[in-house]
């Protein structure tokens, strides 16, 4: 822990306290019934929250599970401290592989299990609370008529569960919240709200059919473990053979080393500058990353050329946005990004390549890595000159506004400027 920052330290403290506080307070005013089940419902619940926590998904360093459908049936079944105590033992004994590492609650520092606790106990007692308060029942008799207060319930215990991640990669990542609260969205309605139906379901079927019920239930949840699996499993393989691309593209071009995951980075900066979202943005990054993959079909002697091009081979070069276009236009879920890579050299006022397109000819993005592409260029040392300041830069865009970039574009990277000089 000596190693976080002072902010991280607070907010890891304060997260299992304000859970201990709302917990005796939510208690000591009957907003939680004290109601224990019989011990073999408990174990056999843990036991559940253990395999559906064991089996999580890990993602973009959140993991994806389908425990939310066992502790949304114990909620329903045993009440919520019940369902709590059900989640923390369950959890207590889960291993996840992480990393090509086992990880369980013996090599897992105490501050780390506190809050891991806090994580999953808090929403689900504002979640009660709202439940409670909007007068949800436990009585599972009348299940379908408890639609709308399960509804409640299950959408505050998503919010909140979002809410704690954000701050936390807000923290570990020194970033806005909003911005890895509405990353953090779609995985959370994967893992939350698309479990909800499981999860009613699940209690349904105990309620009727006891143990034996559960485990002919189980199918489908794995089920939806192993879809999630794989979506995960393509989205990982997607990003792996754009990385594979960028890397052979760069590996021909010793000048520009890097040159592609810069100009993704100033590229999503400016896109979410722009209020792009979060399949918007990730697009982008893609597009910046593969803007120069056509590069690969260019002539080594004419890439690495230290001296001036002649006029053949500045045609070439010029060419290598149409490589692009040829190497990528067959590969699946690449299509949105084609013409990114096909006019990145275009210009707004239509004096660039390949096609001498005019501004309305063109979409918002080609001009987002367009500028991205410029800026990192005048910001690297190339063979012919060195690197422009960063107010040479600021210069030169806006000088160029409304006749090689797009004004609106420059406008939102000189706003990202602004702000970071705050």
């Amino acid at each position: 822990m000596r190693d976080l920052t002072f902010k991280m330290k607070a907010y890891i403290v304060s997260v299992p306290i304000l859970t201990a506080l709302c917990l005796v307070f939510f208690i000591s005013n009957n907003y939680i019934p004290v109601h224990v089940a019989d011990y073999v419902d408990i174990l056999f619940f843990s036991l559940l929250m253990m395999a559906t926590e064991s089996f999580m998904v890990p993602f973009r360093g959140i993991a994806v599970s389908t425990s939310f459908a066992v502790q949304l049936a114990a909620f329903l079944l045993f009440k919520p401290l019940t369902a709590i105590i059900i989640m923390i033992i369950g959890f207590s004994l889960r291993v996840v592989k992480f990393n090509g590492k086992f990880n369980h609650i013996l090599n897992t520092p105490l501050y780390k299990t506190l809050y891991n606790y806090s994580a999953l106990v808090l929403p689900i007692i504002l979640g009660n609370f709202l439940y409670v308060a909007f007068n949800g029942t436990f009585l599972l008799e009348n299940i379908w008529g408890e639609i709308l207060h399960i509804s409640v319930f299950c959408i505050t215990v998503f919010i909140v569960n979002t809410l704690l991640a954000s701050i936390l990669f807000s923290l570990l990542h020194n970033k806005n919240i909003l911005y890895f609260f509405i990353s953090n969205l779609k995985l959370g309605l994967l893992s939350s709200i698309a479990m909800a139906p499981f999860g009613l379901l699940l209690a349904f079927v105990f309620k009727k059919y006891s143990f034996g019920g559960v485990l002919l239930l189980l199918f489908p949840i794995i089920l939806a473990r192993y879809t999630f699996s794989l979506y995960i499993e393509s989205k990982t393989q997607y990003v792996q053979t754009v990385d594979s691309l960028m890397r052979a593209m760069e590996a021909r071009d010793k000048y520009t080393e890097g040159h592609s995951q810069r100009v993704a980075e100033i590229a999503c900066e400016i896109a979410r500058e722009l209020k792009y979202n979060d399949i918007k943005i990730e697009q982008i990054n893609i597009a910046a990353l593969l803007h120069d993959v056509g590069k690969i079909g260019i002539d080594d002697q004419i890439l690495n050329k230290p001296g001036k091009l002649t006029e053949e081979e500045y045609k070439i070069i010029k060419s290598h946005p149409e490589i692009g276009y040829n190497i990528l236009k067959d590969i699946k879920n690449l299509e949105n990004i084609l013409p990114i890579v096909r006019h990145h050299h275009e210009m707004y006022d239509g004096k660039g390549y390949p096609e001498g397109k005019m501004a309305e000819e063109l979409n918002l993005d080609v001009f987002i890595i367009q500028l991205a592409d410029s800026i990192d260029a005048m910001a690297t040392d190339r063979p012919y000159r060195k690197a422009l300041s960063k107010e040479q830069i600021i210069s030169e865009i806006t000088k160029y506004s409304g006749s090689q970039f797009h004004p609106k574009v420059v406008q939102a990277y000189l706003n990202i400027i602004e702000k970071k000089a705050v």
